[in-house]
């Protein structure tokens, strides 16, 4: 029987009296790629908020494995496992990409000190990097500044430091926003690559992708759930194409 990695019961996240999610409940299976999909402001990205400790929770919980991790801080929750790729590059521009996988290879001796050290502490960590690097068809970029790579080539340095937290459960904001068909494919076929063995969760606009690559879908409209199942089934339901044949005439 396949565990659930990713356990969220009734999560709930209001601004006064407005609820931008509305009593959420999430299953995601051990080494699935699941998608969180939904027109403009149906609540994915809060949910993410939400999961991660960006945001507080107004009501609900969060279960990774068989631990609760609602209500601990962001960096407790990622040493535990849960880990983010946001939308918008979090990557350090100025550094190049070996350096920028080296720093996050550094959580594991649970200090930053190492940051303004000796290289030599830093080059211990240079045969890990590089294979992350070259996992992720980045090897012939390590010594590139990270500002300086082209975009899609960032996003792949991007997920590259969020493996080097060496997530339990991989959390991706937008993957393939602002990418053209090119890059897309590279990156897409980068999530099929590292999903190998771990649990995603992904929200994505770009649904010809989520058809392509995802196991199982979680549609929200208006900050609630209206469908789960396969792509297939998802996309055949008359709440989600209402919801978006909605959204698109709104």
């Amino acid at each position: 029987m396949t565990r659930t990695a990713l356990e969220v019961r009734g999560i709930t996240k209001s601004f006064g009296a407005f609820k931008a999610v509305d009593g959420v409940d999430l299953d995601v299976a051990e080494g699935e790629i699941h998608a969180l999909i939904g027109p403009n402001g149906a609540g994915k990205t809060t949910c993410f908020n939400l999961l991660t400790g960006d945001l507080p929770l107004s009501s609900g919980s969060i279960r990774l494995y068989d631990e609760t991790i609602s209500g601990l801080p962001m960096d407790r929750i990622a040493r535990k496992g849960l880990v983010r790729s946001y939308q918008i590059s979090s990557i350090f521009p100025d550094f190049t990409a070996l350096n920028n996988v080296r720093f996050a290879l550094q959580h594991e001796r649970r200090s930053n000190f190492d940051f303004w050290r000796s290289e030599t502490r830093l080059n211990r960590l240079n045969a890990r990097a590089t294979a992350l690097l070259e996992d992720l068809g980045l090897g012939d970029w390590a010594a590139t500044r990270a500002g300086d790579l082209p975009y899609g080539r960032k996003r792949a340095l991007e997920i590259a430091t969020t493996l080097a937290l060496n997530p339990k459960v991989l959390l991706l904001d937008e993957p393939t926003s602002g990418m053209g068909r090119e890059d897309i494919g590279r990156v897409t076929g980068l999530i099929r690559k590292v999903a190998k063995g771990r649990t995603v969760l992904m929200v994505e606009h770009n649904l010809p992708v989520v058809s392509g690559l995802c196991d199982r879908v979680t549609v929200l409209a208006r900050g609630q759930v209206i469908s789960r199942g396969s792509y297939d089934q998802v996309a055949a339901d008359p709440q989600v194409i209402e919801a978006y044949l909605g959204a698109a005439h709104a």
